[in-house]
């Protein structure tokens, strides 16, 4: 024990007193014959698996030489200490204070070596989290090591760290050290730091893994609301309109978190539309709107998803059209656009004969009583090629065949028109015509 006490005694004066006299005792300092001897004898222990003879001289080299003499001093140095810690027979407080030597190592070498500063601290957060990951105590210790990381080297720091770096945000979080203020400012900052070196290196295809991992942990954390949501993300939105990536960070965000009815999500998706416009983009607007009791914003979107949409999408965007224009008894345009969808996605053939049917049920016929009743022919022609073409359509087709029929003339109305069942009849009304047979009560 009183070996390990001073062991770690000599590391921390080596690491924290620097020798002002170095520069004039030459490369090796004053002491250059034992900085010499114990430089060359702890590689030849490290080699030979003679882990004690390798600690003790390698401590000596580290007292008695300049800090910066070799950067295999603290590569070493480590490889040292951490077979010591896994190895280690004695008390919790012994084996920390080791690893405490063990990190103060990581930040000498980055300190006197900072071409490799950054791949020093990485290595010191790789131990901090292999000893301390678990250890809940220590959060607020590892959180600000990996914040620290992350600030300082930005887009070139290690995704995993950043991740590391929120999720034990929100745990700190979960243990009321952290507020939500905090967690949303920390969230954003880590997403910039992404973001930049998506900008950076486009060609780094391991960046939109890590971002949905730090948007989970996000989420996750229970900060997300749709309040707390809107207050961080409105004025980021108003700085970043021009910016597609914070608007698809936002919107996704908005999305995952079911605040899609704030007028918030509504300014941003428009704004998305407007800088790359869509039709699946547009359609969304349209159901946004739409929900919201927009209606006539939302139906400007549909017209202009169906505009720029093709083949199957813009028959799905051109029946939807169809179904509002029959709701809004713009009967002509509807039969029209439902004509177009059947014939651009074969998904709405059935639906399409069964939409205009429906149409030609409800619109109004002038004339004799056979001719306001004729329409009823028409509908019962449609209802049964959209079966035909749906089968899925039959059941709610055969109950309006059911219906109509109940509308048809009896033999004794039509004989008073010169006509009989299966004979042609052409219907004209509500500016449609056609062609059908004629039909009556049993």
């Amino acid at each position: 024990m009183k070996k390990l006490r001073l062991a770690i005694y000599f590391l921390a004066a080596a690491l924290l007193v620097v020798n002002v006299e170095s520069s004039a005792q030459g490369r090796f300092g004053k002491d250059s014959a034992e900085c010499v001897n114990n430089l060359n004898f702890y590689p030849d222990y490290l080699k030979q698996g003679n882990m004690e003879a390798a600690y003790d001289s390698w401590k000596l080299a580290m007292k008695y030489c300049p800090p910066s003499v070799s950067q295999n001093m603290y590569i070493n140095g480590r490889k040292i200490l951490l077979h010591r810690i896994t190895n280690h027979s004695g008390s919790v407080a012994e084996r920390e204070s080791v690893i405490d030597s063990l990190l103060a190592l990581a930040e000498a070498r980055a300190s006197y070596f900072p071409k490799n500063a950054k791949k020093a601290k990485e290595g010191r957060l790789s131990d901090i989290m292999v000893f301390y990951g678990q250890n809940q105590a220590k959060n607020k210790f590892i959180f600000e090591a990996l914040d620290a990381y992350a600030t300082e080297f930005g887009p070139e720091a290690n995704h995993e760290m950043i991740v590391n770096a929120m999720i034990k945000a929100t745990e700190l979080y979960g243990a009321q050290e952290l507020k939500d203020e905090d967690i949303m400012t920390l969230y954003s900052k880590y997403n910039d730091i992404f973001e930049a070196r998506r900008a950076a290196m486009p060609e780094d295809t391991t960046i939109d893994a890590a971002e949905t991992m730090l948007q989970n942990a996000f989420i996750n954390s229970g900060v997300a609301t749709c309040d707390n949501l809107i207050k961080v993300f409105t004025p980021r939105f108003e700085q970043n309109k021009e910016d597609m990536a914070s608007l698809k960070l936002i919107s996704s965000l908005l999305n995952s978190n079911e605040c899609t009815e704030s007028e918030l999500f509504a300014d941003v998706v428009a704004q998305m539309y407007k800088l790359e416009p869509s039709a699946g983009s547009a359609y969304y607007l349209y159901r946004l709107f739409t929900k919201q009791g927009d209606k006539e914003t939302g139906l400007k979107y549909l017209k202009e998803a169906a505009n720029v949409a093709t083949g199957v999408d813009k028959g799905t965007y051109m029946y939807e059209l169809a179904t509002i224009n029959y709701s809004n008894h713009q009967f002509g345009q509807a039969v029209s656009m439902a004509r177009q969808a059947a014939e651009l996605n074969p998904k709405y053939a059935g639906k399409a004969e069964m939409l205009i049917g429906t149409i030609w049920a409800a619109v109004s016929c002038g004339g004799n009583e056979i001719d306001k009743r004729a329409k009823f022919w028409v509908a019962t022609d449609y209802m049964q090629r959209a079966k035909a073409k749906d089968p899925s359509l039959a059941g709610e087709c055969d109950r309006n065949i059911a219906r109509y029929r109940n509308y048809f003339p009896t033999a004794q109305d039509a004989f008073m028109y010169d006509l009989t069942d299966g004979r042609g009849y052409t219907v004209s009304c509500g500016g449609m015509t056609a062609s059908t047979t004629v039909r009556t009560l049993k």
